[in-house]
């Protein structure tokens, strides 16, 4: 079992969902939590609560590599490598989920998002999501331990 999927263990035990545990695990490998951003993280779960959105394994992806690279202020520029970076985050997602159909939550999970049926093809392909992430901003030179707020 991979180290990813032994963090995500603990989390999905408590109830969050794919969203929430990247999240999560992202702000902790900067040493920081931040309850509001996870919370918001909640609606991408589950196809954007309905099932019939996008994976939130992949809302969450580009919600992480945004949380190291685009804009978060008036006085500051997204970095040069947060739109490519989000492409080749969305080119590797198409790949990974072309047998299921696509990329909504609906296809991914045969209408069975949250239930113990799907529970092992989303951990596996949110653990895989997560990794992904890591090695995009460590391949654009972002260290994932180090947070864009820090001086």
């Amino acid at each position: 079992m991979s180290d990813t999927m032994m963090r995500m263990i603990p989390l999905q035990a408590e109830g969050y969902p794919c969203s929430q545990m990247m999240m999560i695990m992202a702000l902790e490998e900067q040493g920081r939590t931040n309850p509001g951003l996870v919370r918001a993280m909640a609606g991408l779960a589950k196809g954007m609560g309905t099932s019939s959105g996008s994976c939130g394994a992949l809302g969450s992806g580009t919600c992480i590599l945004a949380l190291y690279a685009a804009r978060g202020d008036r006085g500051e520029q997204a970095l040069e490598s947060y739109e490519p970076m989000l492409a080749q985050l969305n080119e590797w997602f198409e790949q990974q989920t072309r047998d299921y159909g696509g990329s909504l939550c609906h296809q991914i999970t045969e209408e069975k998002a949250g239930s113990l049926e799907m529970a092992g093809r989303c951990g596996n392909l949110i653990a895989a999501t997560y990794d992904r992430v890591m090695e995009i901003l460590v391949e654009n030179g972002i260290d994932p331990s180090v947070s864009r707020d820090e001086p």
